[in-house]
């Protein structure tokens, strides 16, 4: 690989890291907010009683949103997982370049 297409091949991998980085920090923030409304569904739920249908119904919808939560998570960790092997790429094509940019320094000496 080249000079050119190794730097062409680094850019990409850089933009596909940033995308992968923004998707994670967009997961954590949904289930940050899925958290939230958990909360508020139990805080709501305190003054019922237990047998009452409103209850239930608090209940059903908080085992739903944390259900919610367990899919961001296996989620996010799928971005983590590529965010790993993105980052290794990007190592590998950033020594192609170094050693690109070398061996066009050293090649008239």
């Amino acid at each position: 690989m080249g000079l050119f297409s190794g730097l062409i091949r680094l850019a990409y991998l850089k933009q596909r890291q940033l995308n992968i980085e923004y998707k994670i920090q967009d997961l954590a923030a949904a289930k940050v907010r899925l958290s939230e409304r958990s909360v508020e569904l139990v805080t709501i739920g305190n003054d019922l009683d237990p047998e009452s249908p409103e209850y239930k119904s608090l209940e059903a919808r908080r085992e739903k949103l944390e259900l919610m939560e367990r899919r961001l998570d296996q989620e996010k960790l799928k971005y983590d997982t590529l965010l790993k092997a993105i980052n290794v790429e990007i190592e590998s094509a950033q020594k192609i370049v170094d050693n690109s940019v070398k061996r066009f320094f050293t090649y008239g000496t």
